[in-house]
């Protein structure tokens, strides 16, 4: 079992310290609310439940909704605001320090030039999560067939000694071929390299991605709440 470098608490919460951490540059806040730039991705991040928030003021600062809260979210919302939903996410950790094998030779790193290609394979498989820079914050992967990207998966939450899986997609016409392992495994063994522990999240009703996370070693360690907010006047 690997030595997972970062804490419970920044396990249960990482949004907050990710934007606290490694990722502080790219935060935005106002009071006790932290977010990401709306082109890099739609979260929000406060330290506790009890924090007291002032969204409007937070629309001033640049903030952008809808956007999602994860891991810890408010007993109370800004007057005008409200959840319009609530879901579970199931965080997951290598239980072994072993990468399965798989072939990575027809895996290339993304680049600018691809972006386009990018965004249009992720609207398909998980719209409004995947933005514009949000391939800034690390190193992404896919498989081409011909010069169609056909799968991707790449780095997105950094907490200290630890980096996220994420973006891990595949165009349906191209699914059960084992892309999303073997792209999952060629980020693991970078993360082995670099000597940070992998994570990832999946959609609490994603079986099929979750059966496949824990064939490959991965453990849940817990399920985590997320809730996308809006403001009132949006409806």
């Amino acid at each position: 079992m690997p030595t997972h470098h970062s804490s419970s608490a920044a396990l249960d919460n990482p949004m907050w310290h990710a934007l606290n951490g490694p990722h502080r540059t790219l935060a935005h806040g106002a009071g006790a609310v932290r977010w990401y730039p709306n082109t890099i991705a739609p979260f929000i991040a406060i330290e506790s439940k009890d924090a007291r928030l002032d969204l409007n003021a937070a629309l001033t600062e640049g903030f952008g909704e809808p956007a999602y809260f994860t891991g810890v979210l408010p007993r109370a919302l800004t007057d005008g605001w409200r959840f319009i939903s609530r879901s579970n996410v199931l965080q997951m950790l290598p239980a072994r320090v072993e990468v399965p094998e798989s072939r990575d030779d027809d895996i290339r790193v993304l680049g600018a030039v691809d972006r386009p290609r990018m965004l249009a394979l992720t609207r398909i498989a998980f719209p409004d999560y995947f933005r514009e820079r949000t391939a800034e914050l690390g190193v992404y992967l896919g498989i081409f067939s011909g010069a169609e990207l056909v799968a991707m998966a790449g780095e997105r939450l950094a907490l200290d000694g630890m980096q996220e899986i994420s973006g891990v997609c595949t165009h349906p016409d191209h699914a059960g071929r084992g892309h999303a392992r073997r792209l999952t495994c060629a980020l693991m063994r970078r993360h082995i390299e670099r000597g940070v522990d992998s994570f990832l999240h999946v959609s609490e009703g994603n079986v099929a991605a979750r059966r496949l996370y824990e064939s490959m070693g991965f453990v849940v360690r817990a399920s985590l709440p997320l809730g996308k907010i809006v403001r009132e006047a949006a409806f």
